[in-house]
């Protein structure tokens, strides 16, 4: 499949899922409405939300106005609640489809990722015998690699969308939606660790744990 048909499959399913909402909304508030007008403002609104970086913040005014336009009602709070509802179950419907449809993603080991730095060789040299300290020095704290940490937890899908990027993954019985730049504390059974979604391509996915990057193959 091309690009340009997943482009218009995507509009096209965009636009259905939001005037399907639309129609809902406006149902249950009984306001007036005319079908063509809700699909022709879901069709440019789609299409707006499409646009990379600034798309969605031209969608969302166009479709306020839209609506108000269709319903002849107030812009607020009657156009301003169909509209924010609208958006904010289509999210939860995205979300949704990720977690159930797409597979576990687990880290890969150290030897087998090309992105990750490899151990520098260190010269043989003769072994040194040395007498026992009888000073007592406090134990040093070994810190987990992110490596360590990811394999923690399970990642159940990733969505590559610019600044709106994010990836979901379990860990200790809990949820947690990274996001791109945003730091995240994340609990698991060894304890709590702050991730960072830095970057998603089609078949990577690069993370920041504790400030160590850590890299995922996606696919």
């Amino acid at each position: 499949m091309g690009l340009g048909a997943a482009l218009l499959i995507s509009y096209l399913a965009r636009t259905f899922v939001l005037t399907l909402l639309l129609w809902i909304m406006v149902k249950l508030q009984k306001l007036d409405y005319v079908i063509l007008g809700l699909l022709g403002s879901a069709a440019l609104a789609s299409g707006l939300d499409m646009i990379p970086y600034c798309g969605h913040y031209l969608a969302v005014p166009v479709l306020y106005l839209c609506i108000w336009k269709v319903t002849r009602a107030s812009l607020m709070p009657d156009a301003a609640f169909t509209v924010a509802v609208a958006y904010a179950l289509m999210f939860g419907l995205r979300v949704f489809l990720l977690t159930a449809l797409l597979p576990p993603i687990h880290p890969l080991p150290p030897e087998e990722n090309p992105f990750a730095p490899q151990p520098a060789r260190l010269a043989e040299m003769p072994e040194v015998v040395t007498a026992p300290s009888t000073n007592k020095t406090p134990a040093v704290e070994i810190r987990k690699s992110a490596d360590d940490w990811l394999k923690e937890v399970v990642f159940k899908g990733a969505t590559s969308d610019g600044d709106k990027s994010m990836l979901l993954l379990y860990a200790n019985t809990n949820l947690y939606q990274l996001e791109m730049n945003k730091l995240t504390d994340v609990q698991t059974k060894g304890g709590t660790c702050q991730m960072r979604l830095v970057n998603v391509s089609e078949s990577w996915g690069t993370i920041e744990v504790n400030g160590e990057t850590a890299y995922l193959r996606l696919r």
